[in-house]
């Protein structure tokens, strides 16, 4: 028997958790055509796997790299995605998609979601539809499935405005989100952290995403709190409560809910780790359909001015410049920075728009405010005037600092726990590491390393657990007739390479990658021009 495609002899770990089994796996016409024992079957191309493992492609269910696939080199810059084992992108996340492009957000949204590209898109496309068309027209590197995000469909009906959404703003919303979700969206997204989603109240996300009830989809949000601070008559800190707040999204309509990167942001948030994985725990026996996901390190990407509170971003120029509300700010800053147990060494700067300051790219705040001789607080707001608000930033202290990672072990151990790598990968600036080592990293250290996960349970949690959770129906499995997207990788090597300073190293042991049949990094290389991928729309 003749197959396209042949991965001989390797240790096949099919993605459902079961302990892997010798055998070969046999690709046709872009799709897994045999599996175990193909006696002395020959193919067009066989890659020999002894003593390596097969696993299907991985799934990085939390990207913004869909910022990234219109432009044509998006095979050069996302390269280290594939290298390390991905197959599959979820994008549109924490509220901003590149789609529906329409209303308001025509002049908004190349502003508004700047920080997730350096690059100006064509905007060839007005609704989802026409987005996802415009992908499958100019080639994928690796498959995409999309997310419309709600700050995006807030953007086209209110603009900027802060106010709460009427009636009338919910219903457009909501119109948009179901057109979305009919022309291939797998689900809606929100970024409560983030304007204009910072600004939504509960009694909105419920009404907007009423179409994933009507149409089926997953809802996935970027929490309104990864802090632990108390509000005044609440039992809970703000961090469980904003799981209750994603839950509730399940409660009203009855589909599969997200928490987007679980995390704990500075020290004294940390001790409740165990409350809110015990919370999270309790929701899903209640009947809920949630769970999270996270990334292997105590840092995570995002923009410099997350640390401002909402009335800080409805007038951002004046919040930095006015000197009464910059003191308002700067004391509300050192405040939290205290109660939480931040410390501006962890803040340290990756990117910024303006390249005649690229030096301060690599460097903290805190050796910024050294340099000047000056408060790294009054140095922080000075950086915000200064370097504009895309300025994208690493901030190290989420569920560990340095070597203490002991919130961070809980989570990545937690069984509703998915992997991602939540990176804004650009190929310009200062990387963040997950663009290089998430994978490796989970099956290196904390698989053969730590012994936190069995390795099975890891490879299932990588793909089909997230492409259960995602509505992928087509991916995450090794079995006949599924789409072949698979890796081979070794055991006894795979690993990051990466650290804090130097973070574009790239990852030990992933040896083989195939998309849709068709291998596309071979020895660890990608091949930068291979277009194998495809747009996975909503059933």
């Amino acid at each position: 028997m003749h197959f396209d495609l042949l991965l001989r002899d390797g240790t096949i770990y099919d993605g459902g958790g079961g302990e892997g089994v010798h055998g070969s796996v046999a690709v046709a016409d872009g799709r897994i055509a045999a599996v175990g024992d193909v006696g002395p079957a020959r193919a067009r191309s066989e890659i020999d796997c002894r003593g390596r493992a097969i696993a299907p492609g991985f799934i990085d269910m939390h990207s913004h790299s869909d910022w990234i696939l219109p432009n044509a080199d998006h095979g050069a810059v996302l390269a280290p995605l594939l290298e390390q084992g991905i197959t599959t992108l979820v994008g549109g996340n924490c509220g901003c998609s590149p789609a529906p492009y329409l209303g308001a957000n025509r002049a908004l949204l190349p502003r508004l979601c700047r920080m997730l590209h350096d690059e100006d898109l064509d905007y060839g496309w007005s609704g989802m539809g026409e987005f996802l068309d415009a992908l499958e027209e100019r080639g994928l590197a690796l498959n995409h499935a999309q997310l419309v995000g709600h700050g995006t469909l807030r953007a086209a009906v209110k603009g900027l405005d802060a106010s709460p959404a009427t009636p009338e703003d919910e219903r457009g919303m909501a119109d948009l989100a179901r057109a979305a979700l009919d022309e291939g969206a797998i689900g809606l997204s929100t970024g409560l952290g983030y304007a204009p989603g910072i600004f939504a109240s509960a009694e909105e996300l419920i009404a907007i995403t009423r179409p994933l009830a009507e149409r089926g989809g997953v809802y996935t949000s970027h929490a309104r709190s990864y802090i632990a601070l108390q509000p005044e008559g609440e039992a809970a800190p703000t961090n469980i409560l904003a799981l209750d707040e994603t839950a509730a999204v399940h409660r009203a309509h009855g589909v599969p809910v997200q928490h987007s990167h679980l995390i704990f942001v500075g020290d004294k948030t940390w001790p409740t780790t165990d409350r809110a994985l015990e919370h999270l725990g309790r929701l899903a026996q209640d009947g809920v359909d949630i769970a999270c996901d996270a990334f292997p390190y105590v840092g995570g990407n995002t923009t410099l001015i997350v640390f401002l509170p909402a009335w800080a971003l409805a007038d951002l120029p004046a919040a930095v410049t006015d000197p009464g509300k910059r003191s308002k700010v700067a004391d509300l800053l050192n405040h939290l920075k205290d109660l939480l147990g931040m410390r501006w060494e962890d803040t340290q700067i990756l990117w910024v728009p303006n390249p005649e300051v690229a030096h301060y790219e690599g460097m903290t705040i805190a050796e910024v405010a050294r340099d000047r001789g000056r408060d790294p607080t009054e140095t922080y707001l000075d950086l915000v005037a200064e370097l504009g608000s895309d300025t994208r930033i690493m901030n190290w202290s989420y569920s560990g600092r340095d070597d203490e990672e002991t919130s961070l072990r809980k989570v990545l151990a937690h069984p509703l726990t998915c992997f991602e790598t939540d990176t804004i990968l650009t190929g310009n600036g200062f990387d963040n590491p997950a663009s290089y080592g998430t994978f490796p990293r989970i099956l290196g250290r904390y698989v053969r390393e730590l012994k936190l996960i069995s390795l099975p349970e890891a490879i299932r949690r990588m793909t089909s657990l997230s492409a259960e959770r995602m509505g992928l129906r087509d991916r995450g499995r090794i079995e006949l007739r599924r789409a072949a997207d698979l890796v081979v990788f070794d055991p006894a090597t795979v690993g990051d390479e990466t650290t804090r300073r130097e973070p574009k190293r790239a990852p030990q042991g992933i040896e083989t990658v195939v998309i849709n049949g068709t291998p596309v990094v071979r020895g660890g290389r990608f091949d930068s021009s291979s277009r194998a991928g495809r747009v996975l729309r909503r059933a």
